[in-house]
């Protein structure tokens, strides 16, 4: 029986065409692929948890029921895009019809018109963004993860999502689809109407070529914020490649001085910028993953926080020895995906 309080905010969408177990299924594997606290009542229901929302399926009278709950409205909103976009991977042609939310036309709360004000070249494989918007207190808090919304075309009008009518956010389609990476916000000052992120420049990076073009006050679009909190302990094991940097760097800098770990870089480079902490030990292993993974099949960890992010392929060998190797009630790592090679590009940073 659940003890914690529901989240405020909720959408439902009946979907009947789907057996509960495909559901739970389904929750469970976006659960471990994204390190997300998997809870089950009582094989009735299944969701995935996070710091200030949860998402999943439970058995209706006809089929199933999914369902979104969040402690903000702007959140609903995007866990509820989240979940109905893995939905849609999975069971092509599901279209759920969530429960009303807003008028049909009306911007996503949890979308900002914000504008590009400065790039600023970081190191040889860095470039960092300054971005500015008026209502930026939404993502100075714990989750660090945004997506940034580019026009596919910055010399037509702008299209921008909207509100459809079954309550869910429609997106622009053929000429007019939008770019949505998702990026780490790496410094705030909400109050002064900014943040930054860090472009990380990979082949092909459709980012990296608008930040070296783009004509100071470009417009671009901005929703979140989205998952990723920043772990915090005494003792640390954290990771990965170029595109979870400015991540490490957040988690690094939220450190208590006395807090102790490894930082391990698998990137080609390890000259991005990281905060200096006297007690975490930076550990440049291109593409390491594997060795630090039978490190830890052999001699496992005693970290309390354990952190990491790279490509897919990559990161299985760190899960199989982590989970292999796990001690009773050792805390859950927190194991991500970040991109997967036979992408053309990142997801992420």
């Amino acid at each position: 029986m659940r003890n914690d309080p529901l989240p405020p905010f909720q959408t439902e969408a009946p979907a009947p065409e789907l057996d509960f177990p495909q559901l739970a299924a389904l929750v469970a594997d976006l659960a471990q692929c994204r390190g997300l606290e998997l809870h089950s009542g009582h094989g009735r229901s299944a969701w995935c948890k996070l710091v200030d929302g949860e998402f999943g399926a439970r058995m209706g009278p006809l089929g199933s029921i999914l369902y979104v709950r969040a402690e903000s409205r702007a959140r609903l909103e995007m866990l509820r895009d989240g979940w109905t976009a893995d939905l849609a991977s999975s069971f092509p042609g599901l279209a759920p019809d969530w429960s009303r939310l807003d008028d049909a036309g009306a911007p996503p709360p949890n979308f900002s018109l914000a504008r590009l004000t400065r790039v600023t070249r970081l190191t040889p494989d860095f470039l960092r963004l300054r971005i500015e918007a008026p209502d930026l207190d939404r993502f100075s808090r714990q989750l660090i993860h945004f997506r940034l919304i580019l026009q596919p075309d910055p010399q037509r009008a702008p299209v921008w999502p909207v509100i459809g009518a079954q309550g869910q956010t429609v997106w622009p389609r053929g000429d007019d689809a939008l770019h949505r990476p998702v990026y780490t916000v790496r410094a705030i000052d909400a109050a002064a109407g900014w943040m930054e992120a860090d472009v990380f420049l990979h082949p092909g990076g459709r980012v990296a070529a608008f930040a070296r073009g783009a004509a100071a006050g470009a417009a671009i679009g901005l929703t979140g914020p989205g998952g990723g909190t920043i772990p915090h302990a005494k003792r640390l094991l954290i990771g990965g490649d170029e595109t979870a940097y400015p991540a490490l760097a957040r988690i690094i800098a939220a450190q208590d001085p006395q807090a102790v770990g490894e930082c391990h870089l698998f990137g080609r480079s390890a000259d991005y910028p990281m905060p200096a902490h006297g007690g975490i030990r930076l550990h440049h292993a291109p593409q390491g993953e594997a060795a630090l993974a039978a490190r830890l099949a052999t001699f496992g960890t005693d970290a309390r926080a354990v952190w990491f992010a790279t490509e897919r392929s990559a990161l299985a060998p760190l899960k199989a020895a982590l989970n292999a190797g796990a001690a009773p009630g050792a805390p859950d790592p927190h194991l991500a995906v970040y991109w997967t090679a036979t992408r053309k590009e990142p997801d992420h940073d």
